[in-house]
């Protein structure tokens, strides 16, 4: 093998099971994967993947060159590590990640800050709702809604959080007579979060016994949009219900505790100083905020 590259496509496809995966993983055009597979196989005169309907499967000479990538991976990430982990200076890249949602609310606002005292850090927002792997590197900080941060993690707890019931002012006039009864027999419409259950919530049913699902999201910006626009009563965290004037909240309804916000890096890296910066910043703008989140 005359190009130790070559195995980086090797592992995402075994990783992915798709080349259409494998390119989105990489950055790079379904047709770049597809041409170095193809052009690595003819070089070793062997097929390193069975293309099946579920997707590719390697065989055995698969099973070797994935084995080999991810020694070769392991090495090169441990050693990135290593040498980022002797930086002591308050410059160079540092790559930020968490949901959409924290970025828009307050954690963009802290980055600014942040970069206003610190210049010479290379900021990079890296926006995604599923979790990036920082021993993996793909990102030096990670910005979580958790009750389980993983213990091979380091990092701070930075807020925790209450949710309630809101419901669009609109809404509240419409269904008032229900909402009053507390009750009646009369259908309330819920909205709800895939991951919740799709069930109505029980302190909901035991209020109103005749509640529904009129819909359910896999989405919280999605699930917020739903409830303003009068979809249903929806379960929100107190820092996206409350600021809303759109939105009340749903009256005799307490808030309750939802995950907390935690600040996390890499262990190794929790020395560097532009990442042990950021990471005390980080905490304690979400600390000054926390009446936001909790709902006070």
């Amino acid at each position: 093998m005359d190009n130790w590259d070559d195995l980086k496509f090797v592992l995402a496809i075994a990783n992915a099971g798709t080349v259409t995966k494998a390119a989105k993983g990489l950055g790079v055009t379904h047709s770049t994967v597809s041409r170095r597979l193809a052009a690595l196989e003819d070089r070793m005169a062997t097929r390193l993947f069975e293309r099946l309907p579920e997707g590719f499967v390697p065989t055995a000479a698969g099973e070797e060159a994935v084995a080999a990538a991810k020694r070769m991976e392991a090495e090169v990430l441990a050693l990135d590590t290593r040498i980022t982990a002797q930086d002591s200076e308050l410059e160079g890249p540092l790559r930020v990640t968490a949901a959409q949602l924290l970025f828009q609310v307050q954690l963009a606002e802290i980055m600014q800050q942040f970069a206003e005292r610190h210049p010479r850090i290379e900021l990079q927002m890296i926006a995604a709702n599923e979790k990036l792997s920082l021993h993996r590197r793909e990102a030096d900080i990670a910005v979580r809604v958790t009750d389980n941060p993983g213990e091979t993690l380091f990092g701070r707890l930075a807020t925790g959080q209450n949710r309630c019931y809101y419901m669009s002012r609109s809404f509240a006039r419409k269904h008032r007579q229900v909402m009053e009864t507390q009750h009646g027999a009369a259908s309330l419409p819920c909205v709800t979060f895939k991951w919740w259950g799709q069930g109505v919530p029980k302190e909901i049913r035991s209020r109103y016994p005749s509640a529904f699902i009129s819909l359910v999201a896999d989405d919280m910006i999605a699930l917020l949009a739903a409830v303003k626009a009068g979809m249903g009563i929806g379960r929100l965290p107190c820092f996206l219900g409350d600021p809303d004037p759109d939105l009340v909240r749903l009256p005799g309804m307490e808030p309750a505790r939802y995950l907390d916000i935690w600040v996390l890096t890499h262990p190794d890296l929790k020395n560097v100083a532009r990442i042990r910066s950021f990471l005390r910043f980080a905490a304690d703008a979400f600390k000054e905020r926390s009446g936001l989140y909790m709902g006070t």
